[in-house]
């Protein structure tokens, strides 16, 4: 399985830390039901847990977005109605064990109203089964390994004899209050687990085209997903789904090229990489379209990011110390032998320049060994390049900025090579803060 800490979930924005932030997962669910969106998040926090499965979810999620359009992927129960069938498969109504005429006589007598719930749920429940199964039941989704176990379930369920004889007798009208007793004791017992297992089916299939509708919407494409000893990501036209009006980006690595030395000046697009590149892995690896025209990427065992550490007042922990933690949780995970996909965003920042520089050198000529595992590194000191360079696993790649009129003018473009342009100053003077500083006139230096 491909295991993602909180550190990631949260530094690629997957679910909500803040009210005022559109999350990852708030672009992709668009599940009909309470039960389908707990099951697409479950789906967000563990990915398929091999190479196999994977493949299997993403052949589902890629039957459903070839049926045309969005209309087509609606699924026809929604939250109240699902409910309304959960609360009768786990009813505490009392079944009538005794399914004799005088026994469902005397029930009947005694809670009148039970009994009509009883009746209205059977022919609501038959309903469902028959119309999932026609949800589900489309040519082709043999191709589905998933999709096809789920039609099978159905089907198995609609040759029950119980449940033919329940479906016979409501189509003739005759359903009679004593049969009616002896199916629900039926239903709520030998076929109970069956009708929840078709419940949670449900759900899976909600969460399923919440994925597949996102693909289809947004022109997404499958990325091929391979099983090689070493990693590979290669993408064409890669963009990040929440920004509009993105510049794609195209990046091939593998094992011969598998760290990226990434600089560029402030504001010029790294983090946005950064977030992009994880993003397409992650959701590669959830088995759906990836926002991009192309990509060839390997099934890995970890994804890794850094991009927003903090220090902690609970733990005692330093912004720097927290970033080493960081950095040692990575190398105890590719000492467990996991391929690992890893992003970091100015590695070691929280210290002083001659520390981050030095650290930055050992760090990284540690991880140049690891050529199954990829790195993205983002740095400002674009003077590690020299020390670096030795390294012929080392791509290093850029974003460039202008100055126009006194201003930075940014094209987000990535560039092959090293930016040993600055920023910092400029932005600082155009955002006029020393004006305001300055301003107070009545002060008198020493």
């Amino acid at each position: 399985m491909m295991k993602i800490d909180k550190q990631t979930l949260k530094d690629l924005e997957v679910f909500r830390s803040d009210e005022n932030t559109t999350t990852l997962f708030d672009f992709i669910d668009r599940t009909k039901t309470t039960g389908g969106s707990y099951c697409l998040r479950q789906k967000f926090l563990n990915p398929p847990g091999t190479f196999n499965q994977l493949k299997k979810q993403q052949e589902a999620v890629h039957f459903f977005s070839e049926m045309g359009n969005s209309s087509n992927l609606e699924l026809p129960y929604n939250s109240n109605q699902m409910k309304s069938l959960e609360e009768y498969i786990s009813s505490n109504i009392n079944v009538v064990e005794n399914g004799n005429l005088i026994t469902c006589a005397m029930f009947c007598l005694f809670d009148i109203e039970a009994y009509r719930y009883i009746k209205n749920s059977l022919k609501e429940i038959i309903d469902f089964i028959y119309t999932f199964h026609k949800t589900i039941d489309h040519k082709g989704n043999r191709n589905s390994f998933l999709l096809s176990k789920i039609n099978d379930d159905i089907n198995n369920l609609i040759n029950d004899p119980d449940f033919k004889e329940a479906v016979r007798l409501k189509n003739n009208n005759k359903l009679l209050f004593y049969r009616v007793l002896q199916l629900d004791r039926i239903f709520r017992t030998r076929l109970k687990n069956t009708f929840q297992d078709l419940i949670g089916w449900y759900y899976e299939v909600d969460a399923l085209l919440s994925m597949a509708k996102t693909t289809l919407e947004n022109n997404f494409s499958y990325p091929e997903i391979t099983d090689e000893e070493d990693s590979i990501f290669r993408v064409e036209g890669l963009y990040h789904p929440l920004l509009q009006n993105a510049i794609p980006y195209d990046i091939s690595l593998d094992g011969d090229s598998n760290l990226v030395f990434l600089t560029g000046p402030n504001m010029a697009g790294k983090t946005t990489f950064l977030k992009a590149a994880g993003t397409a892995v992650y959701l590669a690896h959830l088995g759906m379209g990836i926002p991009a025209k192309s990509a060839r990427i390997s099934y890995l065992e970890r994804l890794f990011a850094s991009l927003n550490i903090t220090d902690s007042i609970t733990t005692g922990y330093s912004f720097f110390y927290s970033e080493v933690k960081r950095v040692k949780q990575l190398a105890e995970s590719l000492n467990r032998g996991e391929k690992v996909f890893s992003l970091f965003d100015e590695l070691f920042r929280g210290t002083n320049v001659k520390d981050a520089y030095d650290a930055s050198v050992m760090i990284i000529s540690g991880l140049v060994r690891w050529n199954r595992s990829i790195f993205i590194l983002s740095s400002h000191l674009w003077e590690l390049w020299e020390k670096i360079k030795v390294f012929p696993n080392i791509k290093e790649l850029c974003f460039e900025s202008e100055i126009k009129n006194g201003k930075p003018v940014f094209t987000y473009h990535i560039l092959q090579g090293v930016s040993d342009m600055r920023l910092g100053m400029t932005i600082i003077e155009n955002e006029k803060i020393m004006d305001l500083l300055n301003s107070n006139e009545t002060f008198i230096p020493a």
